[in-house]
This record gives C-alpha cells, structure tokens and sequence, in this order.
C-alpha cells in the first residue's frame, strides 16, 4: 500500500512540474543559471513521473 501512495505523490508531483513546463512560454533572454536549473527541474520531473507510475502500477509480490 505504500508503494502505492508514494507511487500517486510521485504521478501527481513529477506530473504538475512536466505540465508547468508544457504551458509555460519560452523564457526571453534570462540568465543561463535559470534556464539550467528549468531543465534540471524538467529532467527531475519526468524521472518522478517515470517512477511514479512504476510503483504505482506495479503488481504487488
């Protein structure tokens, strides 16, 4: 069961910053600390969403 609970936060988190990424306009200009630390929140999400949903869907042993 926590596996599944901890799968859901996972979804629901790395799902909302992928969602906020998608929405988002480009950044004009900026500085390119910023524009890294965007990808890195980026990459941490999808790898959230990833996990997210194999622990959530995966069938218990």
């Amino acid at each position: 069961m926590r596996n599944k609970i901890f799968g859901g936060i996972g979804i629901l988190w790395g799902g909302a910053l992928l969602f906020r990424w998608f929405t988002s306009g480009t950044s004009n200009g900026g500085s390119s600390a910023y524009q890294a630390g965007q990808s890195a929140a980026v990459i941490f999400g999808a790898l959230m969403l990833v996990a997210g949903l194999y622990y959530f869907f995966r069938k218990p042993s």
